[in-house]
């Protein structure tokens, strides 16, 4: 008998895997898809029943007397809950309701720079209903509009208006700004922004005691606050104290608001600067050149009296033994019509090459500087030990050249802080007066720098900053400036050169047309029997302090390459002086 053999089909452990991923995907994606489609079921159930809530309850809103229709605490003043909730098919929904009063254009509207033609700006209501809910975690929100009409005539009986502008620190109309109007006493306290004419408009009741409250609302940006005072004991006459809102009139104020930004101190008792000032009185300080020439020092076209159209120079390099900072370089310059200058900055020594400093280390270098005042402070000094100026002179007429009358490139080698100085920092901006009205200062900080001589002050508002230190200190220099113009949204930085207290002493601030510092501006003091001559610093600044008297003609001669002189005769000094002059090219 023919045996018939016997075969065990089955699956193997590969197969059994391969088909458990397999059902693992269909019936994960199928569980995800339905998972996905409840949600979708879920949040429209849950929308249309939001939909269907609003509904009913605008509809209830409308059925209300006009003279009902408002917010409890609001105004215009009426029997809606400003927030509430309530609930419908098992799901809760927080409802916000506002009313406010609308200005229609129809009939002209209260803006900045037009009126209502009948001095009416609540020509109707309208209620914004919104309704916020949650749902696995995830928040859902519709709001629902709709105009109140009146039946009768527009009215302004028992309200006004409050316009509050808002504007920033250029005193540019800012939109979007935070507006709140409250009333102690009435209960009304109602929060708005400004429009696209950086204006917000409250109807409200009339009424005394208003207070409003100002600030900016942008995303990740903090910014001052500006507002009226309540009469406090410690600001008994505020600048700007509570207002009064008359029936049927208009109450118009205007704040200043800016970005808030950190400024850091730092204070310091010795500075050593060091420059090399080319004045051109040969070929020496030239490294290389074309089509270039000396004449009655200065750094001129070839080819006089008909010049060549380019000419090009490389100063010797500058390398500072001691390096600390690179500063700024300053061109003295006279241009006649159809002439120009151009600088650009290269790295390099004396045995060369020359190479270039790349756009993304000095920006505006590959194409050329034109300023008299030129930044390089940002330069790596480890990066960037040695600096060469190139200079290209440039005429469209070859009957005239442009004539360079000095270099300046100026940096500094070292510094010494103080510590732990003592100071009272006092901002401009007053809001109010004392019992004997003296100025109440809006910023007024007693404080000091630590141990390394750093004080940084975190998020304060645009303002011009005094510093005020003890009777042992004299500021010798302020850089930028003092006092201390502190920018909007711009962090900003100030040193302090401190020098032991003399009785009587003059700092000179020399800036240009842009209130630029300018380096190595000479500044000569004298009278009868004394004179006394300093450069200007990197901040522009001079300070004399020794053999310095209380007398009142004294003379001030104030000069730099390539802008004009100023004398001042005759001048007076009484113990601490600052003098601040202007030069123009």
């Amino acid at each position: 008998m023919k045996k018939i053999p016997i075969t065990n089909n089955g699956f193997s452990l590969i197969e059994v895997i391969v088909v458990s991923a397999i059902l693992v995907l269909v019936f994960g994606g199928l569980f995800v898809a339905f998972d996905y489609s409840l949600k979708v079921i879920n949040n429209s159930r849950a929308k249309l029943t939001a939909i269907s809530v609003a509904n009913d309850r605008m509809e209830y809103f409308r059925s209300l007397p006009y003279a009902d229709v408002g917010v409890v605490n609001g105004f215009p003043v009426g029997t809606i809950l400003q927030t509430s909730t309530t609930t419908m098919n098992g799901i809760e929904f927080a409802e916000r309701v506002r009313v406010d009063y609308v200005d229609d254009p129809d009939d002209g509207q209260v803006t900045a720079t037009t009126t209502d033609s009948n001095n009416i700006s609540t020509d109707y209501k309208r209620i914004r209903l919104e309704y916020t809910w949650e749902i696995a975690g995830a928040t859902s929100t519709i709001f629902m509009v709709s105009n109140i009409i009146p039946r009768s005539i527009e009215t302004n009986v028992g309200g006004g208006t409050v316009r509050i502008i808002v504007i920033d620190d250029n005193s540019e109309l800012l939109p979007g700004a935070s507006v709140r109007v409250k009333n102690i006493s009435n209960g009304y306290d109602v929060t708005s922004v400004t429009d696209v004419s950086g204006m917000a408009l409250f109807s409200v009741p009339a009424d005394s005691d208003y207070e409003a409250e100002v600030t900016g609302p942008i995303a990740g940006k903090n910014y001052s606050i500006d507002g009226t005072y309540v009469a406090t004991t410690s600001n008994p006459n505020p600048v700007v104290s509570a207002f009064s809102v008359l029936e049927a009139d208009i109450s118009t104020l205007t704040f200043q608001i800016g970005e808030l930004s950190d400024l850091m101190i730092k204070t310091l008792s010795s500075v050593v600067e060091g420059n090399l000032r080319e004045e051109f009185i040969d070929l020496s300080g030239v490294a290389s050149s074309s089509d270039i020439d000396i004449m009655a020092g200065q750094l001129v076209l070839a080819g006089s009296p008909n010049y060549e159209i380019r000419g090009v120079a490389y100063l010797m390099p500058i390398e500072p033994t001691t390096l600390l900072r690179w500063e700024t370089i300053a061109i003295g310059a006279d241009l006649p019509v159809d002439t120009s200058y151009k600088v650009r900055v290269s790295t390099g020594t004396s045995s060369g090459p020359f190479t270039l400093i790349p756009e993304i280390d000095l920006p505006g270098n590959s194409a050329g500087f034109s300023d008299s005042l030129i930044d390089i402070s940002e330069l790596d000094p480890v990066v960037y030990p040695s600096l060469v100026v190139e200079l290209v002179l440039e005429t469209t007429d070859t009957n005239f050249s442009p004539f360079l009358d000095e270099v300046g490139v100026y940096y500094r080698e070292s510094e010494v802080i103080s510590p732990d100085v003592d100071f009272t920092m006092v901002g401009s901006k007053v809001i109010g007066s004392d019992a004997i009205f003296a100025p109440i200062y809006k910023f007024n900080l007693a404080t000091s720098t630590n141990s390394f001589g750093e004080l940084l002050l975190p998020e304060i508002e645009f303002d011009i900053y005094s510093l005020n230190f003890s009777p042992s200190y004299d500021v010798e220099s302020g850089c930028p400036a003092l006092p201390f113009t502190h920018q909007a949204g711009i962090n900003g930085e100030l040193e302090l050169l401190l020098a032991g207290n003399q009785l009587y002493t003059l700092r000179v601030v020399v800036t240009d047309s842009l209130a630029r510092a300018i380096p190595g501006a000479k500044v000569i003091l004298s009278r009868s029997g004394f004179s006394s001559t300093e450069y200007a610093n990197t901040c522009g600044q001079v300070f004399f302090n020794s053999g310095v008297a209380d007398e009142v003609d004294y003379v001030v001669d104030i000069s730099a390459p390539g802008y004009t002189t100023i004398n001042i005769n005759p001048y007076e000094i009484g113990a601490d002086n600052l003098l601040s002059v202007t030069l123009n090219p």
